[in-house]
């Protein structure tokens, strides 16, 4: 009795199973921790932290479209934005980074890249943390553009920091 319940457990589970359906809209797809574009950017985030992005040139495309918040950068300058970050701070984190590919049914491909961050002021010594989502917007194997959103309120401060001392210093 026990081994039919088992079995009618199962094959209704199965049956279940069955009747999932995929929505074939334009912005439906498929999502992926495991690919090959979210191990690019796994790279490339870590490629930041260790205080180098110019790795970045490998994989952007060189008339890319960056965003950081609203502000339009090209690759170049967003590769040195973020390389600027290390003149500013010292042991940069992305805290348990969560990152996934979308394949959308349009064609569409976006890596999301969401994290929690900190880095070490090299001024005051304080840890400075925030919250950061990113997207890579991809081309067949090159990205041509991303946006990443953060509140700018204390990298603002910093960089005013590093000024008012760069002015002192000259």
């Amino acid at each position: 009795m026990k081994y039919f319940f088992t079995l009618l457990f199962f094959s209704t589970l199965l049956i279940s199973c069955q009747n999932i359906e995929i929505d074939a809209a334009p912005w439906s797809g498929t999502i992926n921790q495991s690919d090959e574009k979210s191990d690019v950017v796994r790279k490339l985030a870590q490629a930041y932290q260790d205080g180098n992005f110019d790795m970045a040139k490998e994989y952007f495309t060189a008339d890319g479209t960056h965003f950081f918040n609203n502000v339009e950068y090209t690759t170049d300058e967003i590769i040195e934005g973020y390389n600027f970050h290390t003149v500013l701070f010292d042991d940069l984190k992305h805290i348990d980074p969560m990152i996934t590919t979308m394949y959308y049914n349009n064609g569409d491909i976006y890596t999301n890249h969401w994290s929690d961050w900190s880095g070490k002021s090299r001024i005051t010594g304080d840890v400075q943390k925030n919250t950061f989502h990113c997207w890579w917007q991809w081309d067949g194997d090159k990205i041509i553009g991303t946006k990443c959103y953060l509140d700018p309120t204390e990298l603002a401060q910093e960089i005013a920091l590093y000024q008012a001392k760069m002015a002192e210093e000259n």
